[in-house]
């Protein structure tokens, strides 16, 4: 063993004998030794994570800032002008999809149709309630015949033929 292990396992059997009141073994200080040693790297290696944890949490600590109100009033206020350009955009932005949908030629061509027809809104229960299927490249209405006998007659889904007339009616509804 070299002077400085020496010396070394020496100071650690002096504080054991010291502090405990029992002399200890040479292998016993080597190995108490060797952990002190593993320790005093372990501890280092532990500082320099607390310093580099500490040093960040002061970096954190320094970029954000607490913001503190006297009354409820005045962070409705604040609230409320941070909220407010982008309420306004967002209003805005409906306001010109409204007039961009409202003035496509899709809506400008059934607004007419809705316009020219005075009798359009009686067709309405059948337009919601009809079925239209395509055949041969046609499109057709799809009823069943009515059972005049059965009572009300479902609207868009039967009709009535009318022998005298030999007349297919379809009902529209009642007003």
């Amino acid at each position: 063993m070299s002077s400085n292990i020496k010396e070394f396992v020496t100071k650690i059997k002096g504080q054991f004998s010291a502090k405990y009141g029992i002399e200890m073994d040479d292998w016993s200080a080597m190995v108490m030794a060797e952990i002190s040693e593993r320790f005093m790297v372990l501890n280092h290696s532990v500082k320099k994570s607390a310093d580099k944890i500490e040093e960040a949490a002061r970096s954190v600590k320094g970029k954000t800032y607490q913001v503190s109100f006297n009354s409820s009033q005045e962070a409705f206020k604040l609230g409320l002008g941070l909220t407010a350009p982008l309420a306004g955009m967002g209003s805005l932005i409906a306001v010109l999809l409204f007039w961009y949908k409202t003035s496509t030629e899709e809506y400008q061509t059934i607004k007419h149709i809705a316009q020219s027809y005075e009798n359009v809104r009686d067709y309405r229960i059948l337009m919601q309630e009809g079925e239209v299927v395509k055949r041969e490249g046609q499109y057709c209405l799809t009823l069943t015949l009515a059972n005049k006998n059965a009572g009300d007659i479902l609207i868009g889904k039967e009709y009535v033929f009318e022998g005298k007339t030999k007349r297919i009616l379809i009902p529209l509804g009642r007003h």
